[in-house]
């Protein structure tokens, strides 16, 4: 079992917690926060899991009785094989595969939890919301006995023989005579 440095578990996964925390304020669906919010739960678990380890360790080095040197040291190998067998074992269930490719900053995130704290992300029991597609509008022609001219008039200012319309002379403060 290769040597784990909680405390730097700790510490990155505090800071990844913040910048998850942060770029959930940039989000626009609920989808995205979902996500977010799910990450950030996960790292809150990992956060308290590391705190329990450090812990461990803080007793093995401070114990000074040796009949508890056996039970201290099982501790830490409990917490060290957890890491090992818990946090670090990939699933089926990969969070990749259901974050929308347009999340670039959060798949960043994604991806320097994955570096720096060498762990999976399972969706396993996330529930994403159903959102509507975006909507998109019909696409045609415009029929030109649809268009009313004295709405034209007051949306353009002027009318077919170029004199200012009376409302865009009034909401721009423009003289009708002078068109200035």
């Amino acid at each position: 079992m290769r040597d784990i440095d909680f405390l730097k578990l700790y510490a990155s996964a505090t800071g990844l917690r913040i910048m998850v925390l942060a770029n959930r304020l940039g989000c626009e669906t609920e989808t995205e926060r979902v996500l977010h919010d799910w990450v950030e739960q996960f790292l809150s678990r990992f956060i308290t899991f590391t705190r329990g380890a450090l812990a461990a360790e803080r007793r093995v080095l401070t114990n000074t009785d040796p009949s508890q040197d056996a039970d201290l040291d099982e501790e830490l190998y409990y917490f060290r094989a957890n890491y090992e067998d818990f946090w670090c074992e990939e699933g089926d269930y990969d969070l990749w595969d259901v974050v929308p490719s347009g999340m670039v900053g959060f798949r960043r995130i994604l991806g320097q939890i994955h570096r720096d704290l060498r762990v999976f992300l399972s969706s396993s029991g996330l529930a994403l919301p159903k959102e509507l597609p975006p909507m998109r509008f019909p696409s045609h022609e415009i029929d030109p006995e649809d268009i009313d001219p004295e709405c034209y008039e007051d949306l353009h200012g002027f009318d077919d023989d170029g004199n200012i319309s009376a409302i865009y002379a009034l909401l721009h403060g423009c003289d009708r005579n002078d068109g200035s």
